[in-house]
Protein backbone atom coordinates (compact mmCIF):
# COMPACT_ATOMS: atom_id res chain seq x y z
CA UNK A 1 0.00 0.00 0.00
CA UNK A 2 3.08 2.52 0.80
CA UNK A 3 4.69 1.83 -2.21
CA UNK A 4 1.11 2.18 -3.90
CA UNK A 5 0.85 5.40 -2.36
CA UNK A 6 4.46 6.51 -3.30
CA UNK A 7 4.58 5.80 -6.57
CA UNK A 8 1.20 7.55 -7.28
CA UNK A 9 2.29 10.31 -5.50
CA UNK A 10 5.79 10.59 -7.22
CA UNK A 11 4.17 9.84 -10.47
CA UNK A 12 6.27 6.96 -11.34
CA UNK A 13 5.03 3.78 -13.32
CA UNK A 14 7.31 1.20 -12.04
CA UNK A 15 9.23 0.85 -9.07
CA UNK A 16 12.46 3.05 -7.81
CA UNK A 17 15.56 1.37 -7.52
CA UNK A 18 16.93 1.52 -3.53
CA UNK A 19 19.19 4.94 -4.10
CA UNK A 20 16.39 6.61 -6.20
CA UNK A 21 13.80 5.88 -3.70
CA UNK A 22 16.05 7.07 -0.90
CA UNK A 23 17.35 10.57 -2.56
CA UNK A 24 13.30 10.48 -2.94
CA UNK A 25 12.13 10.32 0.10
CA UNK A 26 15.29 12.80 1.61
CA UNK A 27 13.38 15.46 -1.17
CA UNK A 28 10.14 14.46 0.45
CA UNK A 29 11.22 15.10 3.99
CA UNK A 30 12.86 18.17 3.36
CA UNK A 31 9.59 19.74 1.46
CA UNK A 32 7.05 18.35 4.30
CA UNK A 33 9.58 20.04 6.85
CA UNK A 34 9.26 23.72 4.91
CA UNK A 35 5.66 22.87 4.38
CA UNK A 36 5.54 22.31 7.89
CA UNK A 37 7.04 26.06 8.83
CA UNK A 38 5.13 27.36 6.19
CA UNK A 39 2.02 26.21 7.45
CA UNK A 40 3.21 27.86 11.07
CA UNK A 41 3.94 30.96 9.48
CA UNK A 42 0.74 30.95 8.14
CA UNK A 43 -1.21 30.32 11.62
CA UNK A 44 0.63 33.30 12.44
CA UNK A 45 -0.15 35.56 9.96
CA UNK A 46 -4.16 34.28 10.38
CA UNK A 47 -3.55 34.75 14.30
CA UNK A 48 -2.35 38.46 13.63
CA UNK A 49 -4.92 39.27 11.44
CA UNK A 50 -7.44 37.70 13.56
CA UNK A 51 -5.83 40.00 16.34
CA UNK A 52 -6.13 43.06 13.99
CA UNK A 53 -9.65 42.56 13.39
CA UNK A 54 -10.88 41.60 16.73
CA UNK A 55 -12.34 38.12 14.85
CA UNK A 56 -11.58 34.64 14.99
CA UNK A 57 -11.34 33.07 11.91
CA UNK A 58 -11.81 29.52 10.93
CA UNK A 59 -8.32 29.01 9.37
CA UNK A 60 -6.13 29.50 12.53
CA UNK A 61 -7.80 26.74 14.64
CA UNK A 62 -7.54 24.65 11.70
CA UNK A 63 -3.96 25.22 11.11
CA UNK A 64 -3.27 24.74 15.06
CA UNK A 65 -4.50 21.49 14.75
CA UNK A 66 -2.86 20.58 11.85
CA UNK A 67 0.69 21.33 12.91
CA UNK A 68 -0.01 19.65 16.59
CA UNK A 69 -1.45 16.58 15.12
CA UNK A 70 1.55 16.79 12.35
CA UNK A 71 3.74 17.03 15.20
CA UNK A 72 2.31 14.42 17.29
CA UNK A 73 2.25 11.88 14.25
CA UNK A 74 6.04 12.37 13.51
CA UNK A 75 7.14 12.28 16.88
CA UNK A 76 4.74 8.87 17.90
CA UNK A 77 6.59 7.30 14.65
CA UNK A 78 10.28 7.94 15.09
CA UNK A 79 9.47 7.39 18.77
CA UNK A 80 8.32 4.08 18.11
CA UNK A 81 11.13 3.13 15.55
CA UNK A 82 13.57 4.62 18.30
CA UNK A 83 15.61 6.59 15.99
CA UNK A 84 15.99 9.65 18.92
CA UNK A 85 17.97 7.89 20.99
CA UNK A 86 21.62 8.58 20.41
CA UNK A 87 24.40 5.84 21.19
CA UNK A 88 27.24 6.52 23.82
CA UNK A 89 30.22 4.12 23.31
CA UNK A 90 32.19 5.26 26.36
CA UNK A 91 31.96 7.73 29.71
CA UNK A 92 33.78 10.25 28.18
CA UNK A 93 31.40 10.36 24.83
CA UNK A 94 28.39 10.18 27.24
CA UNK A 95 29.84 13.32 29.37
CA UNK A 96 30.44 15.71 25.57
CA UNK A 97 26.76 14.42 24.73
CA UNK A 98 25.54 15.52 28.33
CA UNK A 99 27.21 19.06 28.31
CA UNK A 100 25.99 19.48 24.52
CA UNK A 101 22.38 19.23 26.13
CA UNK A 102 23.40 21.22 28.82
CA UNK A 103 24.04 24.23 26.39
CA UNK A 104 21.39 23.27 23.76
CA UNK A 105 18.94 23.11 26.34
CA UNK A 106 20.11 25.93 27.87
CA UNK A 107 19.78 28.25 25.25
CA UNK A 108 16.26 26.97 24.05
CA UNK A 109 14.87 27.72 27.04
CA UNK A 110 16.46 31.10 27.44
CA UNK A 111 15.39 31.35 23.73
CA UNK A 112 11.87 30.28 24.32
CA UNK A 113 11.05 32.61 27.55
CA UNK A 114 12.39 35.37 25.58
CA UNK A 115 10.22 34.95 22.68
CA UNK A 116 6.93 34.55 24.43
CA UNK A 117 7.84 37.69 26.39
CA UNK A 118 8.35 39.38 23.17
CA UNK A 119 5.25 38.24 21.40
CA UNK A 120 3.03 37.74 24.53
CA UNK A 121 3.81 41.09 26.34
CA UNK A 122 5.01 43.60 23.73
CA UNK A 123 4.00 41.76 20.22
CA UNK A 124 0.41 40.68 21.02
CA UNK A 125 -0.77 44.16 22.57
CA UNK A 126 0.77 46.27 20.25
CA UNK A 127 -0.95 44.36 17.17
CA UNK A 128 -4.64 44.42 19.01
CA UNK A 129 -4.06 48.04 19.63
CA UNK A 130 -4.03 47.57 23.47
CA UNK A 131 -1.18 49.45 26.10
CA UNK A 132 2.06 48.51 26.18
CA UNK A 133 3.23 48.14 29.64
CA UNK A 134 6.48 46.74 31.85
CA UNK A 135 5.81 44.54 33.96
CA UNK A 136 8.61 42.67 36.03
CA UNK A 137 5.73 39.62 36.92
CA UNK A 138 5.65 39.17 33.02
CA UNK A 139 9.28 39.04 32.81
CA UNK A 140 9.85 36.85 36.10
CA UNK A 141 7.11 34.17 34.77
CA UNK A 142 8.16 34.10 31.39
CA UNK A 143 11.64 33.53 33.15
CA UNK A 144 10.18 30.60 34.81
CA UNK A 145 8.42 29.39 32.09
CA UNK A 146 11.63 29.31 30.34
CA UNK A 147 13.64 27.74 32.96
CA UNK A 148 11.41 24.75 32.96
CA UNK A 149 11.13 24.45 29.57
CA UNK A 150 14.98 23.95 28.81
CA UNK A 151 14.68 22.15 32.07
CA UNK A 152 12.28 19.84 30.64
CA UNK A 153 13.98 19.33 27.65
CA UNK A 154 17.34 18.51 29.14
CA UNK A 155 15.76 15.65 30.84
CA UNK A 156 13.85 14.34 28.13
CA UNK A 157 16.68 14.61 25.72
CA UNK A 158 18.89 13.22 28.04
CA UNK A 159 16.52 9.76 28.47
CA UNK A 160 17.33 9.18 25.16
CA UNK A 161 21.45 8.89 25.69
CA UNK A 162 21.80 4.99 25.77
CA UNK A 163 24.91 3.85 27.52
CA UNK A 164 26.97 1.32 26.23
CA UNK A 165 29.23 0.41 28.48
CA UNK A 166 29.75 -0.21 32.47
Amino acid sequence: MKNQIFNHFIGAIDTRDEYQQQEIYKELAFTGILLYYVTIVLMMVSLITDLVQQTVSIMTPILLIVNIGYSILIMKRINKKEWMATDCATPEEYEINVRRLKRSSTFGGISWGLMMLLFMEYLMPLISREEISFSWIGVISWGIGGALFGTAIYYISKSKLVKYYE
